[in-house]
């Protein structure tokens, strides 16, 4: 197809996906089922809510007002006014009722027992917190949001208005409306610095203003497909999008993207400066790139695709969206850049305009030196990196306690300072109440046994009070709500649910399904660990497989994987320090060591293949042994691998400025990882390995000499 079609043909599927970035960042904004565990009793209890009572899974937004020395009658008439106001907004139009120890004020019902006699749940001890609650039938994201609005225009600020009270909208309408907002505009954030960073780089790469915008411009048409596409997945049921998703999106395709363009545009300068003959240079280029590149993203695909197999729904839709992402942006690197490539000709390195050269240019000496150390002391370096790495891993060894909501994120929001004052002088649990979804002839037996102990005192341990709610349209079923008597975010709590459950299930004639915040945490917890079990060693195995097929090899894939997990390893050790003496970060993100594995493998192995490609092109050259081929490979591929590792490693620590612990610490475990591989693996590990095997490399085939 002439290059202008191919051109033409991107452009025209790209405007027509603009329309469907909107809905998918629609899509990707209500989060209400992202971080559930598929088939978790957690994830059960919330769809029977949903589909058998009337007014579906309730969620409710906490207001803490607080006065120190007291609430005063002036505050109480404040706290009537506030919910009477909240009433008749009329822009919350999944809104339920509003209460507070004061009575309701809209409604005519009430899940949480507002009505007295609830031990410590509307005012606190020292009288100087009271608690309303807003209770919504809609737990979606887009409702929290606009329900916490609300209330926040409406209720003093946290600094208190111009009598000194002061109030917090927390709860679990207030978390997700604050992580929500956390995300609200994390993707253009991350375009605006991931695009800018590549720009400043592949300046100084190429010292060209047209070659820094041509990956650049790729990579961008290549992102707004895959995005519509993701939309269209979406919206056909065959997944799910979240705002952590579409932001790792945009991480990835920029980063392993701009990688794939670095390859085949430095072997298109090559080859433009020997022959005069643009078109004849980037067929070339693509002929000899085009392996490597496929191969590379064809890792990278497999290794997200098994995400799928995962229960925790954060992880699992992670696999179609960026496996996809990838798809689309190696058909790019393969067909729209060369065509721009070959439309601009020698102008798009212009100031720097290659031209053809009589000699081969010779091998940047940085890069001659390092080639000769490698070739001199193999054994030296293959020993002093591979013990720096599992020195490095050592910091990992005995982990990390979880994080829990109120350190997720970068700067807190109003909705933890609200849990941790409900937490000081209230019932802990108060900010998340545990569900158990029952028979209704089971209810009495059940808060029995809960509150009052029966054969074990369960009230001591984990229990203040619990309550049936008026049920529905279902008359078989019965939700009680109960408050644990300790930090409901903490690992406390999360170990207390399977006693809960015995508990529950001991006085039951029928099976009761424990919902909330806190078991979803205990599921998703379970959740994870079999998903790390399952998944790593099967992304593993396709990436060997993968390796193999591309090397016809077994044992030069087997020490390259070795590697790169040193790599992980020694960037999770070195980060867990990091984190918790320099930056005071004793807790990890849930996620962090399975997601920081599936990228640091997946892309550590990606860019390794550029290496691996060109020995063996080396290699195939009469006359030329594995040892010789190993030494050439590096000379002539360090700058721009070394080049692609730093875009890598950038783009990653893009991360690091989002408001959300966890985003932070993924971007600085992958970019950490990607520098080691980058430096220490690529550089010097794998080329001495491969050196000190020699032919043995590429068992069981035998290469001709």
């Amino acid at each position: 197809m002439p290059r202008w079609a191919v051109i033409g043909a991107w452009l025209l599927l790209a405007l027509a996906m603009v329309p469907l970035q909107g809905p998918l960042q629609t899509r990707a904004a209500d989060e209400s089922d992202t971080f559930l565990a598929r088939g978790s009793e957690s994830a059960g209890a919330k769809r029977v809510i949903d589909e058998r009572f009337r007014a579906g899974s309730e969620s409710v937004a906490v207001i803490a007002y607080l006065r120190e020395g007291g609430i005063t009658s002036a505050d109480r008439q404040r706290i009537v006014d506030d919910g009477a106001r909240i009433c008749s907004a009329g822009t919350i139009p999944s809104l339920k009722l509003v209460g507070s120890a004061y009575g309701l004020s809209c409604g005519d019902e009430d899940p949480l027992d507002l009505s007295p006699g609830g031990p410590g749940l509307l005012t606190s001890s020292d009288a100087s917190v009271a608690l309303a609650s807003v209770a919504l039938t809609d737990d979606s994201t887009p409702v929290a949001e606009l329900a916490v609005k609300t209330i926040r225009d409406i209720v003093p600020p946290p600094a208190g208005d111009e009598t000194g009270l002061r109030a917090w909208v927390t709860g679990e309408v207030g978390f997700e409306a604050d992580r929500s907002e956390a995300v609200k505009t994390i993707d253009e954030t991350l375009l605006i610095v991931t695009c800018v960073v590549l720009i400043v780089l592949l300046l100084l790469i190429y010292r060209s203003p047209l070659m820094a915008l041509v990956p650049i411009f790729v990579v961008g048409v290549a992102y707004i497909i895959a995005g519509g596409l993701t939309y269209l997945l979406v919206r056909a049921g065959v997944t799910t999008a979240s705002g952590q998703s579409t932001a790792i999106l945009i991480v990835l395709m920029f980063g392993a993207g701009t990688d794939y363009c670095l390859l085949l545009v430095a072997r298109y300068r090559d080859e433009l400066r020997r022959t005069a003959d643009p078109d004849e240079a980037i067929r070339r280029a693509s002929e000899r790139t085009a392996p490597a590149i496929l191969s590379a993203g064809a890792i990278v695909i497999a290794a997200m695709l098994v995400l799928v197999l995962a229960d925790f729904n954060a992880t699992r839709e992670m696999g179609p969206i960026l496996a996809l992402g990838i798809a689309v942006m190696v058909v790019a690197g393969l067909t729209l850049l060369p065509a721009l490539l070959g439309a601009l000709g020698r102008r798009a390195f212009w100031p720097a305009v290659p031209r053809v050269e009589a000699t081969p240019r010779p091998v940047a000496p940085l890069w001659a030196k390092v080639g000769r150390l490698v070739d001199r002391r193999p054994g030296i370096i293959a020993a002093a990196v591979t013990l720096l790495l599992l020195a490095g891993a050592l910091g990992a060894v005995g982990g990390r306690e979880p994080m829990d909501f109120s350190e997720a994120f970068r700067t807190p929001p109003e909705s933890v300072g609200g849990e941790q004052i409900i937490s000081e002088r209230f019932i802990p649990g108060r900010a998340a109440p545990v569900e158990f979804v029952m028979d209704y002839d089971d209810r009495e037996a059940v808060i029995a046994r809960l509150t009052e102990g029966m054969a074990t005192p369960i009230e001591e341990m984990y229990l203040s009070a619990a309550s049936v709610p008026t049920n529905g349209q279902d008359s078989e079923l019965a939700v009680a709500q109960a408050y644990l008597k300790m930090d409901p975010f903490s690992d406390a709590a999360t170990d207390s649910i399977p006693e809960l459950r015995r508990a529950a299930n001991a006085a039951a004639s029928g099976s009761v399904l424990l919902g909330g915040e806190v078991p979803e945490a205990y599921d998703t917890r379970q959740a994870m660990a079999r998903d790390t079990w399952l998944i790593l060693p099967i992304g593993l195995a396709l990436i060997l497989l993968i390796l193999g097929v591309l090397l016809r090899a077994v044992v030069m894939p087997l020490y390259v994987i070795a590697t790169v997990i040193l790599s992980f390893g020694f960037a999770l050790g070195v980060s867990s320090l990091v984190f918790t003496h320099v930056m005071g970060q004793p807790a990890s993100d849930r996620t962090l060591e399975q997601f920081a594995f599936i990228f640091l493998v997946a892309l550590g192995v990606d860019y390794n293949v550029f290496l691996l490609a060109r020995i063996r092109e080396e290699r195939a050259r009469a006359g030329t042994t594995t040892r010789q081929a190993v030494i050439t490979a590096l000379e002539r591929t360090g700058g721009v691998i070394t080049s692609a590792g730093l875009v890598l490693a950038a783009t990653f620590s893009v991360l690091m400025a989002l408001p959300l612990e966890s985003l932070f610490q993924v971007g600085f475990v992958v970019a950490l990882g990607l520098l080691v591989d980058t430096f220490l693996v690529r550089a010097l590990l794998v080329p001495s390995v491969a050196v000190i095997l020699g032919e043995r490399n590429w068992w069981p085939s035998k290469m001709s000499t």
